[in-house]
């Protein structure tokens, strides 16, 4: 069951019944069957590649996995029989994986909102993440680099500030554009956000290459 094997709009309610009722004996799928769903009969969850997430480049990586270890495994046991979780992982050692295992909530916030306060991530900060992409991959990375100079020199007063990049994109090319990135950390946003109007409009970029802001970006991919 993904977005795949759906090609119809009734597809999903009708898997979904067959496997309530006992016509399906087995449900293999992605993320779309880990939330939400309650089936008694269920005693047994199986997690592949369950760190998988944990490598994306994204400071939310291990609360994502967290989150979705969490909740696929409350699948397995919500009748009279207790249920099993297998999980698969190349790090079972990772914190996420095993604050996981354990439903230690508390746990995982602790060390968690550490990172995130030692590093500046939010909550701890807000992040602004700049996005230059164009069809030419070396005009992406010099011009990427002229713009971490232009940003630097309005933020150079700035103690509140980190700036990470440029670099690649964890995925590099999209739709046929490469796409380097700077990430801007600061607890001053509103502030920011001021400086970063300033440079969308006054810094002059090559036609071919377009820039985006992103304030507090749902992902960084």
């Amino acid at each position: 069951m993904d977005r795949d094997t759906l090609k119809r709009k009734d597809d999903y309610r009708r898997i979904l019944s067959d496997f309530r009722i006992g016509k399906l004996d087995i449900l293999v799928g992605t993320q779309m069957i880990a939330k939400g769903l309650h089936f008694p009969n269920v005693t047994l969850v199986g997690v592949l590649y369950a760190d998988l997430s944990l490598h994306v480049p994204d400071f939310r990586a291990g609360e994502r996995t967290f989150q979705l270890l969490t909740q696929v495994s409350g699948r397995a046991g919500r009748g009279d029989v207790e249920g099993e979780v297998f999980v698969q992982s190349f790090t079972p050692f990772h914190p996420a994986i095993q604050y996981a295992r354990r439903h230690d909530f508390l746990g995982f916030y602790d060390q968690e909102i550490e990172f995130r306060e030692q590093l500046k991530y939010p909550p701890a900060a807000r992040v602004a993440l700049l996005t230059l992409k164009g069809r030419n991959e070396d005009k992406v990375k010099f011009t990427a680099g002229y713009l971490r100079k232009e940003v630097e020199k309005r933020l150079s007063s700035w103690r509140d500030m980190i700036i990470a990049g440029p670099a690649p994109a964890p995925l590099l090319r999209a739709e046929g554009f490469y796409r380097h990135q700077i990430m801007l950390r600061t607890r001053a946003m509103s502030r920011l956000a001021t400086v970063l109007t300033d440079i969308q409009t006054t810094v002059a970029l090559p036609e071919d290459l377009t820039l985006t802001v992103d304030v507090d970006p749902a992902d960084l991919v």
